[in-house]
C-alpha cells in the first residue's frame, strides 16, 4: 500500500547525510546533475513507458561534472553570464543545452514531467535546463 511506500521514502530521506567528500581549495564541488537526471529519465522510460510520471530535481549548485555540465570545476572560471551568452562566449552552454533538450524530448515522448527546484536563477544552470520544465509542463521553483 501507499502508506508503506511513504514510510520507506521518509526513512530514506531521514538517513540522507551531507556529502563529506573533500572539495579542494579553489574548486567547486563535483555535481553530476546531468547524469542524475539522465538516470531518472531512463528509469521512468523503462519502468513506466507512456505513463504519466514526475521527476523532481532539487539543485543547490551548478552541474560541474559529466554530461550537462554548465561550468568547470575550478573557481577561477566563473559560470557564464548573460553578457557571455549574448556574445556567444559561454563554452559549456551549447553542449549542456543540447543534452538537457534531449532529456526533455525523451520525457515528453513518454508523458513524463520534470520539475526543477533551484536555489538560484542564474548560478545553477537553469537557462540550459529550461526545456526540461518548459516542454514537459513541469514546474520551475526558486527557493
Amino acid at each position: 500500500p501507499i502508506s508503506d511506500c511513504e514510510v520507506s521514502v521518509n526513512d530514506l530521506i531521514e538517513q540522507t547525510v551531507p556529502d563529506r567528500w573533500p572539495v579542494p581549495q579553489g574548486h567547486r564541488p563535483l555535481r553530476a546533475t546531468g547524469s542524475a537526471l539522465a538516470v531518472a529519465v531512463t528509469l521512468l522510460e523503462v519502468c513506466f513507458p507512456n505513463t504519466g510520471a514526475r521527476i523532481m530535481l532539487f539543485i543547490g549548485g551548478a552541474c560541474t561534472h559529466g554530461p550537462g555540465a554548465v561550468v568547470g570545476e575550478e573557481l577561477k572560471n566563473p559560470i557564464r553570464s548573460w553578457h557571455a551568452i549574448k556574445e556567444d562566449n559561454a563554452p559549456y552552454m551549447k553542449k549542456a543545452t543540447k543534452f538537457y533538450d534531449g532529456l526533455a524530448a525523451r520525457a515528453v515522448k513518454n508523458g513524463h514531467v520534470i520539475d526543477i527546484y533551484s536555489c538560484a536563477l542564474d548560478q545553477t544552470g537553469l537557462y540550459e535546463m529550461h526545456a526540461c520544465f518548459n516542454t514537459t509542463a513541469g514546474l520551475n521553483q526558486i527557493f
